[in-house]
């Protein structure tokens, strides 16, 4: 009976990726991007709504990846088609395809932008089992790229139409000589500049200039003063009497006299320092959107793939990743109710803890100051607090009514080390702890998460009172502020 139990297991061991990597539908649909996880001949075992949210259908049973997207066209970012299916290159190389800008075409739909990420899925023994595709629709974000380009294609338009006007005109106009000496100059240029009339009247052209700019601004005017045109545009940064550098738009036109000879130039100055400050602040959004977006993306498919290799039956990879899911989940709800700009430590350690906190029990205590740490610090917290209360639950001091776990953490000062953060987490109550035969997922993952992500050290000791985990990471970059008040 042993003999036949054991080759089950074996049997399930080697079981069809559609068997070993049954994911519920419910945890699929947390993973915010479309999902197809095939097997070696391509055929789709499991896929999400956001499959069915972009496709338009469900895939049938025992439908290729291939035949499923059969009617669809597939271009590069340049336009070239490419062939029907990347899935299936993947399959034959077992090397990933990464952050490829891919368009598509299907049926009486409007075409889509994606970006694909497919990922070759491995079993214990290194051998090819299938693959996971994940597709993230970022044809708004396109658009929103392209009305940006738009918008700044029409603005220059705009200022290429300006032309030379009167003294109560709301932009700066000056006239110059040939030797780039002020001949007159309007009010608003004194607003933009800082100096008195009497005081640019004094200046030469390119006196203010900033450095790094000055050259190619001088050789513009030098060129359109010995007549090679009439008209030219430049921006550049200029120091205002009181040292402060700004954004300006000049427009300089030649005014001649009949015989064709330089008389001066007459060049309109336009403040555009809200306009590059917005612009900016616009790239920035895009590229801390784009950063997110494949940050998260990176992160589903490294707990997808861990918890698959770590986890024995269905049940228990689908347990697994719900919980890390969920934490995760957690930690996102934190920081975008701060925007994204940062995260309370004890919202988010009590945000992880919560299922397993009850008021008659009083099984969890946390303490510390208040203290608001960065994103990044606060999902891989996040996640390792996961772990810790998953393992508690299973083996520690939440597995008896008994059991009782402190959470505690504080800043270290110490005049030969630069300050750090110290959190403790201490169990005690519950069943006797020996040692593990083999570190796990929970224990690598706490570790070399803390380590890569916070440069920081986490141990863990398996006291026979119960499990001890220290986290140490340096202030530095980890901790956004520190609210002033009485620990919680």
């Amino acid at each position: 009976m042993k003999e036949r139990e054991g080759d089950d297991n074996a049997r399930l061991r080697r079981a069809p990726l559609h068997e070993a990597l049954r994911a519920s539908a419910e945890t699929l649909d947390l993973i915010p991007v479309a999902t197809f996880i095939c097997d070696l001949e391509g055929r789709i075992v499991r896929y999400n709504r956001r499959v069915v949210e972009i496709w338009g259908r469900e895939p049938e049973p025992g439908d290729t990846h291939e035949h499923f997207t059969a009617q669809s066209k597939f271009y590069s970012a340049d336009g070239q088609q490419l062939p029907h299916s990347r899935l299936k290159e993947v399959l034959t190389t077992g090397k990933a395809v990464r952050d490829e800008q891919i368009m598509v075409e299907r049926p009486n739909e409007p075409r889509l932008t994606i970006l694909v990420n497919i990922d070759p899925l491995f079993d214990s023994d290194g051998k090819l089992v299938g693959v996971i595709n994940c597709a993230q629709d970022i044809t708004e974000h396109k658009r929103a790229l392209e009305a940006l380009e738009t918008n700044r294609v029409h603005l220059r338009q705009q200022e290429e139409r300006w032309q030379a006007t009167y003294e109560h005109a709301a932009i700066g106009i000056v006239e110059v000589d040939a030797d780039g000496r002020f001949l007159r100059v309007n009010e608003a240029i004194c607003g933009i500049s800082g100096f008195s009339r009497d005081e640019l009247l004094g200046l030469k052209l390119f006196t203010r200039t900033h450095p790094e700019d000055g050259g190619a601004d001088e050789e513009l005017y030098r060129r359109q003063v010995s007549g090679e045109f009439s008209f030219y545009s430049f921006e550049k940064r200029f120091i205002r009497k009181n040292g402060r550098v700004i954004w300006c738009a000049i427009r300089s036109s030649t005014v001649r006299d009949a015989e064709g000879k330089f008389l001066y130039s007459v060049r309109v100055v336009q403040d555009i320092n809200e306009r590059k400050e917005a612009e900016e602040r616009q790239k920035l959004l895009i590229d801390e959107l784009n950063h997110r977006v494949k940050n998260t993306l990176a992160t589903v498919q490294s707990l997808a793939m861990q918890t698959s290799r770590g986890t024995a039956s269905v049940d228990e990879f689908r347990q697994a990743l719900d919980g890390r899911l969920i934490a995760l989940s957690y930690a996102h709800d934190q920081l975008t109710r701060r925007h994204w700009k940062s995260a309370d430590l004890f919202d988010i350690v009590q945000s992880v803890t919560s299922p397993y906190t009850s008021q008659a029990r009083n099984q969890i205590e946390i303490a510390g100051e208040r203290i608001v740490i960065s994103p990044r610090a606060g999902l891989t917290l996040a996640l390792a607090f996961h772990e810790l209360t998953t393992n508690a639950a299973k083996y520690g001091a939440l597995s008896t009514s008994s059991g009782r776990i402190e959470v505690h953490w504080k800043i270290l000062r110490e005049s030969s080390k630069p300050p750090r953060l110290c959190i403790e987490w201490r169990e005690s109550g519950g069943p006797p702890v020996m040692p593990p035969a083999r570190t796990g997922f929970g224990s690598r993952f706490i570790a070399g998460s803390v380590a890569t992500e916070l440069r920081g050290i986490a141990r863990l000791a398996f006291e026979s009172e119960g499990l001890r985990c220290t986290i140490e990471i340096p202030v530095d970059d980890n901790l956004q502020d520190r609210l002033v008040g009485s620990p919680k």
